[in-house]
């Protein structure tokens, strides 16, 4: 993991991915992709479109959020 969440920044990640289903709003798209982006470390992977044919790379942003979230309870 290549950046450090302060303890602010992981309540309200927590806060956000609670109300993250299997529909992620496109309001929430920005900042899903931030957080992934971050936490993977990989800060030249662009943002992908909403569009169907995307449904992987979102569920992975959203699986990679979830995880580190998990591994700093």
């Amino acid at each position: 993991m290549a950046y450090n969440f302060s303890k602010e920044e992981i309540q309200e990640m927590k806060e956000k991915m609670a109300g993250i289903g299997s529909y992620l709003p496109t309001n929430m798209t920005g900042y899903i992709w931030d957080k992934y982006k971050k936490i993977s470390g990989n800060q030249t992977e662009p943002q992908p479109c909403t569009c169907k044919s995307s449904g992987r790379l979102w569920a992975k942003a959203v699986e990679t959020v979830r995880e580190y979230l998990k591994s700093v309870q």
